[in-house]
C-alpha cells in the first residue's frame, strides 16, 4: 500500500497541530509523501498566511512602507512555531531572504505576487521537515521545482504537463519521507505558479498519481464530507462514500472542503481519496472514488448553496431563426473573460447566467451592456440581480428526476418562496435552483429537510 497524506490549512496552523499531523505520519508506514499548506487560522479572529502574503504584494507594489511590518508579521507566525517545535531559528534568516528577494528581484508583477503567494507552503513545508527530522526520521523537504512538478500558464488556470508524472515517478522508490509544499508549480521557464485556492489539494493528486499511490489522505478539520453546509444546516447527513464527479460537482458549486480540480489528475488511475479529520484519524473519513454501490439508497448525495448570479435576459422576435446568435452574445462574455455557466432558452427569448463575483468593476458590467445594446436587436433587454443558485447533486437523481423536481415545486409552494430559474445538468446528476438572494437560507433548509430526512 502507498499513500500520499495532505494536510490543510487548519491543521498545520500551530506547533500543537503540526505534532498531530507528525504523529499521524509516523504512525503509517504506508505514507510515501506528504503535502502541506500554509499556515491557517489558529482562531475565528486570525489571518490566514496566504492572505497576509497577499496583502503584502499589494503593499509593497503601491509603495505602502507597511510591507515591512507585514513581512514582521508572517514571520512572527513561523517564529512562534519554529520555537514552540524547538527546531533552528535560522529558517527565519532564509524565510526574510526570500521574500526580501522575491520583492526587490521579480520585476513583473504577475511572477512576483505567485513567488511571494507561494511562500506560504514552502515555509512550512521546509520547517516541519526539519522537526520530523529532528524525531529521527529519515525525511526531506521536496520542492516543486525539484520534484518536476511543471504547469503551462493559461487565461483561466495552470494546465499540468504530462512530463509532471514521469518527473515524480523518479522518487516513488526513494527510502525516505518528502515533505512538500502544495498550492504552486513551475513554469517550462522556471517561473512560480501558484493554483487556485485550496490549491494544495490539487498538488496532492499531482503527487498521488505521479508516486503511483492507492489512496490519497486529505487531512481536514471536519471527520466528513456532508450532504449540505454544517453552518447552514443543524447535524447534515455524513457521506461515507461519493463520486469523483459528485465531488467534483459540489466542489465546484461551494463546497469548499475540496478542490474541484484537484479530483482531476486521478480519473485516469482511479486512485482513492479519502477524506479525514487531523484532529480525530481514527473515527470517520468520506471515501471518494469512480463508483459507489450506495446510489439506490442514497439517490442524492448533497444540496449545496453555489453562490450570487446574475441573469443578462433578452427577448428579441424571431431569435430562435437567426443562426449564431447565442454565440454572438457569448462571444461578448469570452472577450471580458467571463465563464457563461448556464443558459435557459426558450423561442425568443434566452437569459445568460453568470457568477456574480466575475463582474469585478462598474466599468465591466457598463462596458457588456453597451455592447449588447450596440450589436442585438432586442425588443426587451434586462439583468435580474440578487439571483442565489443552489446545488442538488447525486448520480441517482436521474433515476428520481420526476419525484425530485415535484419535491423542489412543493417545498417551494409551501414555503412561498418564487422559483426564478431551474435547470438540470446535461448528464442527470445535478439541479440547479435559482431563488432571490433573501430566500436562500430558507431554500437550502426547506429542501435538505424534503430531500434527506
Amino acid at each position: 500500500m502507498r499513500k500520499i497524506a495532505k494536510f490543510g490549512g487548519s491543521s498545520v496552523a500551530n506547533a500543537e497541530q503540526i505534532k498531530k499531523v507528525c504523529n499521524i505520519i509516523l504512525n503509517d508506514n504506508d505514507i510515501r509523501a506528504v503535502v502541506v499548506s500554509a499556515p491557517g487560522k489558529r482562531f475565528d479572529s486570525d489571518i490566514k498566511v496566504t492572505d497576509l502574503l497577499i496583502e503584502l504584494c499589494k503593499e509593497y507594489r503601491n509603495d505602502d512602507e507597511r510591507y515591512k511590518k507585514t513581512i514582521n508579521t508572517i514571520l512572527d507566525r513561523y517564529d512562534e512555531i519554529i520555537s514552540d517545535l524547538n527546531i533552528d531559528k535560522s529558517l527565519l534568516d532564509t524565510y526574510r531572504n526570500i521574500l526580501e528577494k522575491n520583492l526587490t528581484e521579480i520585476e513583473d508583477h504577475f511572477y512576483m505576487e505567485n513567488a511571494i503567494k507561494s511562500c506560504g507552503e514552502d515555509f512550512n513545508a521546509r520547517l516541519i521537515a526539519e522537526y520530523i527530522k529532528s524525531l529521527d526520521i529519515k525525511c526531506r523537504y521536496l520542492s516543486p521545482k525539484e520534484a518536476g512538478i511543471i504547469v503551462e500558464h493559461t487565461l483561466n488556470k495552470p494546465i499540468i504537463l504530462e512530463e509532471t508524472y514521469d518527473n515524480l515517478n523518479k522518487f516513488k522508490n526513494e527510502d525516505v519521507l518528502f515533505i512538500v509544499p502544495g498550492f504552486y508549480a513551475y513554469s517550462p521557464q522556471g517561473k512560480i505558479l501558484t493554483f487556485k485556492r485550496g490549491g494544495s489539494d490539487l498538488t496532492g493528486s499531482i503527487l498521488a498519481r505521479g508516486l503511483d499511490c492507492d489512496i490519497y489522505e486529505n487531512y481536514t478539520d471536519m471527520n466528513y464530507i456532508y450532504a449540505a453546509n454544517p453552518k447552514l444546516i443543524d447535524k447534515p447527513r455524513p457521506i461515507t462514500n461519493i463520486t469523483y464527479r459528485e465531488m467534483r460537482e459540489l466542489s465546484y458549486n461551494g463546497f469548499e472542503i475540496f478542490q474541484e480540480d484537484a479530483v482531476t489528475p486521478l480519473l485516469s488511475k482511479s486512485i482513492k481519496i479519502q477524506v479525514k479529520n487531523t484532529n480525530d484519524p481514527n473515527n470517520g473519513g468520506t471515501i471518494i472514488e469512480t463508483k459507489r454501490n450506495n446510489v439506490d439508497e442514497n439517490p442524492i448525495i448533497g444540496i449545496s448553496n453555489v453562490g450570487d448570479f446574475l441573469a443578462f435576459n433578452i427577448t428579441e422576435y424571431l431569435m430562435n431563426q437567426e443562426t449564431g446568435y447565442i454565440k454572438k452574445l457569448l462571444d461578448i462574455f469570452e472577450y471580458q473573460h467571463i465563464p457563461v455557466e448556464h443558459i435557459p432558452t426558450g423561442i425568443d427569448s434566452l437569459s445568460i447566467l453568470i457568477r456574480k463575483k466575475y463582474i469585478t468593476s462598474e466599468f465591466q458590467m457598463q462596458n457588456i451592456i453597451n455592447t449588447i445594446k450596440s450589436n442585438f436587436n432586442y425588443d426587451h433587454f434586462d439583468i435580474t440581480d440578487n439571483i442565489s443558485a443552489i446545488a442538488i447533486v447525486g448520480e441517482g437523481l436521474k433515476n428520481i428526476m420526476v419525484e425530485t423536481l415535484y419535491k423542489i415545486s412543493k417545498v417551494f409552494y409551501e414555503e412561498k418562496i418564487k422559483l426564478e430559474s431551474i435547470i438540470h445538468g446535461a448528464s442527470n446528476n445535478s439541479i440547479f435552483v435559482f431563488v432571490n438572494k433573501k430566500d436562500e437560507e430558507n431554500a437550502i433548509n426547506a429542501l435538505y429537510n424534503e430531500l434527506f430526512k
